[in-house]
């Protein structure tokens, strides 16, 4: 009987992130949600998972890393700075993307960045959401969603989503 109401609340909980415009993903070491019309890519690792548009800039990228510590909002809004260094560099020379100021709640941090993508010899204003959740397991999730600026209205509510969907086994 247990096992039926499993069931009908998975199903439950996948019809719902559907209307939301969202799908699940599920591995050995965590689920996670993302944008019901990116595809998810062939997994190499257990603890990473990215998803993109065919043909487009829009992607998100998730990992799950054995940090180990329970850091304080200090610790993880410092942790971000390091995070979003690499995002403004690459090899010490500057990307041309700039990033936010960092929000920390609870046991997570988020921050937006700003950049160009190119797409077929054009440059596009592209958005990128960086996000850092640590696990009851002191693990900790980074990732990030990135799409077009002008698609920011659909893109944004879906972070906090994705935030709350991460869940580590």
């Amino acid at each position: 009987m247990k096992k039926i109401f499993a069931i009908l609340a998975f199903a439950a909980m996948t019809i719902t992130a559907n209307a939301q415009g969202l799908k699940t993903f599920d591995c050995k070491m965590f689920s996670c949600q993302y944008p019901a019309n990116f595809e998810a890519q062939e997994q190499w690792l257990d603890e990473a998972f990215n998803a993109k548009v065919e043909d487009g800039i829009e992607f998100m990228d998730l990992s799950l890393g054995e940090y180990g510590k329970d850091m304080t909002p200090a610790e993880m809004k410092k942790y971000s700075e390091s995070v979003k260094y690499l995002i403004e560099r690459s090899m010490g020379e500057p990307t041309g993307w700039k990033c936010g100021p960092t929000t920390v709640k609870g046991k997570t941090f988020t921050f937006r960045s700003e950049g160009e993508e190119e797409v077929d010899d054009n440059k596009v204003p592209a958005v990128k959401y960086s996000f850092g959740i640590l696990t009851p397991k002191k693990n900790i999730f980074l990732g990030s969603l990135k799409f077009k600026k002008s698609d920011e209205a659909k893109y944004k509510p879906l972070v906090d989503k994705i935030i709350a969907s991460c869940k580590e086994k």
